[in-house]
């Protein structure tokens, strides 16, 4: 909700995160389609292409250039195609999109001739322009410069790329040098480029290299500090050309579960992916500041304690992504440092010294230098009365960073923070405040999650797990049975009394006590001990008492009840186990999952217990019976534990749940 029309209000989470984001076409992957599909020639159909101001400012300065850059925002595709016409003369607007600017000067610097008019947003005037423009003008291009020498606005005069030797100043970006690169190819003759001095963001250039390898661009010779032997291959790319969800959006959403607590399934991010950013999430796992877990249809960022030491972090090469570690650090338990990052004072803002000046007004000490930040733990931020106001500097990255911190779990549910012009998230992202709003909402959803499978599937350790990630309440059904065959064979009730077990289930009297996140069933008001229920003895008879009617008939009742509890109790859900939940006892479950694994694993995970028991017969047992049978639902999913890790299960687990 807007508090006014230039500032957003953040409502922090009521419960932990447990919920899908789907991220926007990477905006760096459709930039450098857009200019590749332009370059190569033919047809290209973008699918999956991040709308924002950028890219479509990229749309409008090919247009100008004489090419087809048609765009449906509904399917997300722009079509790039020739247009057999190159103008002589036009005026090309960048606004402040660094790979427009730079990436669009190199396209026109291939043509031979003619007069193109250069401008820019008042914050673009400053970012560094002079490497690629002194390189470009090197290679034959003329400048006439309107205001201050190599920055916008100017008049270009190109006159087709030379080609040669040609010494390249990209420490201060690293898109000056992917503009070279991609170019190169349409030398006069052979261009040879030799670093003077490192680059910045090295991942976004091994980006670059391979989107040109897919469009039919080679280079025969890459180290460190020179590219040569530019040539033409056959493109891999045939009508359409896919692009990746962004990965540094995507660390917005792996950012949550750190604040919020929970879980945040990230739909579409690749384990493979052609985005440097991508490793933003590495660091989350390697550090311990969160789980993340790559599945093949995206990835499940999980987290339960914020409690790490101090740590430090070189961001050199994913700089994109300090601003959310920074805006996410005083929830931390350590002082975090981060390094690497003095080019970025030359951005869309001065990062550094922005980040900085909103961790103080939030109350939080930071060291500042000129290529770093060191930021302390808060513990006193969720007493923040508020709302403080974010400054975004027309910075869609400060907005989306402490947007994501103001969502922390350990707020109430009065507003923290409010962002300063919430609409320059429309850069990369204009969608944004309303997917953090609809993740939000399906994390506050009340979720019955039914786990269903034979003995020694996973099931107690898998959904023990999952119910502390996301804050649900557990139950596991198997102990109500086994507490009620304790119970009756206190009593002297055999599991042949089939009248007598009647009888006396009419004078138990079932309860409900909380031990640790799990629901422990009280037997006439009492909790019987583990140690008495999981006993040689017990394990011999459950099976026949769980068998009869009467005892199904007595206990549903109470393990329907269940979810009411969870609820009254302020839980975010409920996950409950058994053998017959996802048929029987919550047939209408918003999650089933069925865990099952082969024989011979089952028999070595009892035999770890110390349970020595007949799986075969178990199952036999299990599955005949009349009442309620064991077998997996219709709409269950089924997971086969047999050769995965407890941890790969949870987040398979964890990732079906978040998706309901």
């Amino acid at each position: 909700m807007s508090e006014a029309e230039n500032f957003q209000l953040v409502r922090p989470f009521s419960k932990k995160c447990a919920a899908v984001a789907v991220p926007p076409g990477s905006k760096s992957v459709t930039n450098r389609a857009m200019v590749l599909s332009a370059l190569r020639g033919g047809e290209t159909v973008l699918r999956g292409a991040l709308f924002s101001r950028d890219t479509e400012i990229m749309s409008d300065c090919l247009r100008s250039l004489g090419f087809v850059s048609e765009r449906d925002s509904a399917a997300r595709t722009f079509r790039i195609a020739p247009s057999g016409k190159k103008p002589e003369a036009a005026k090309l607007f960048v606004g402040n999109a660094g790979t427009v600017a730079r990436f669009a000067s190199a396209l026109v610097a291939t043509f031979d001739g003619g007069e193109f008019i250069f401008d820019s947003d008042d914050e673009m005037k400053v970012r560094p322009m002079k490497g690629l423009l002194e390189a470009l003008k090197e290679q034959g291009s003329e400048f006439e410069f309107f205001e201050r020498e190599w920055s916008f606005p100017f008049k270009m005069s190109p006159r087709g790329l030379k080609g040669g030797t040609l010494a390249l100043d990209a420490s201060v970006s690293s898109q000056i040098l992917s503009a070279i690169l991609m170019v190169g190819a349409f030398a006069k003759s052979p261009l040879d480029v030799v670093l003077s001095g490192e680059t910045v963001s090295r991942p976004f250039v091994d980006m670059t290299i391979k989107m040109m390898e897919s469009f039919g661009f080679g280079l025969d010779e890459i180290s460190k500090s020179r590219f040569s032997n530019f040539r033409r291959i056959e493109p891999s790319v045939g009508e359409f050309y896919d692009v990746e969800p962004d990965a540094t959006a995507a660390g917005y959403f792996g950012a949550l579960p750190v604040v919020a607590g929970g879980a945040c399934f990230i739909a579409g991010l690749k384990k493979d992916s052609l985005q440097g950013d991508s490793a933003f999430f590495d660091l989350l796992q390697e550090s311990g500041i969160a789980r993340v877990d790559k599945l093949d249809e995206g990835f499940i960022v999980s987290s339960e304690t914020r409690d790490i030491s101090p740590r430090e972090f070189d961001f050199k090469d994913i700089s994109d992504t300090f601003p959310t570690l920074a805006a996410i650090a005083p929830v931390l338990g350590g002082k975090i440092s981060i390094c690497g990052i003095g080019h970025t004072r030359r951005q869309e803002c001065d990062r550094v010294s922005t980040v900085a000046e909103n961790l103080r007004a939030l109350g939080t000490k930071v060291d500042e230098k000129e290529d770093s930040l060191s930021v302390y733990p808060n513990p006193d931020i969720a007493k923040i009365s508020g709302p403080v106001e974010i400054k975004t500097r027309f910075d869609h990255r400060m907005a989306m960073s402490f947007a994501v911190l103001g969502c922390f779990e350990g707020f109430d549910s009065k507003p923290r923070v409010k962002i300063e012009d919430p609409k320059c998230v429309s850069k990369t992202y204009p969608n944004f405040f309303d997917d953090l709003d609809s993740v939000r909402e399906s994390s506050e959803k009340f979720r019955i999650v039914a786990v269903d499978g034979g003995a020694a599937v996973g099931k107690s350790s898998v959904s023990k797990a999952c119910s502390k990630t996301l804050g649900y309440l557990h139950v596991d059904t198997g102990a109500h049975y086994r507490t009620l065959t304790y119970g009756l064979l206190e009593e002297g009730i055999l599991p042949s009394d089939e009248n007598g077990v009647s009888e006396r289930l009419a004078s138990f009297t079932l309860g409900t006590a909380v031990e640790n996140g799990s629901a422990r069933m009280t037997l006439n008001g009492r909790v019987v001990p583990d140690e008495l229920i999981r006993t040689k003895t017990i394990n011999s008879s459950v099976s026949i008492f769980a068998a009869m009617q009467s005892v199904r008939s007595f206990v549903k009742k109470y393990q329907t009840s269940m979810a009411d509890f969870a609820k009254s109790e302020g839980f975010g859900g409920l996950i409950m186990e058994g053998r017959d939940i996802g048929n029987a006892i919550f047939p209408n479950a918003d999650v089933k999952i069925f865990l099952c694994a082969d024989e011979a694993t089952r028999a070595a995970r009892r035999a770890k217990e110390g349970i020595s028991d007949s799986i075969s017969e178990r199952d036999k047992l299990d599955s005949t019976r009349k009442i309620s049978p064991l077998k997996c639902a219709e709409d269950a999913v089924k997971i086969d534990t047999s050769k995965l890790s407890k941890d790969e299960v949870v987040a398979r687990a964890l990732a079906e749940i978040v998706k309901s």
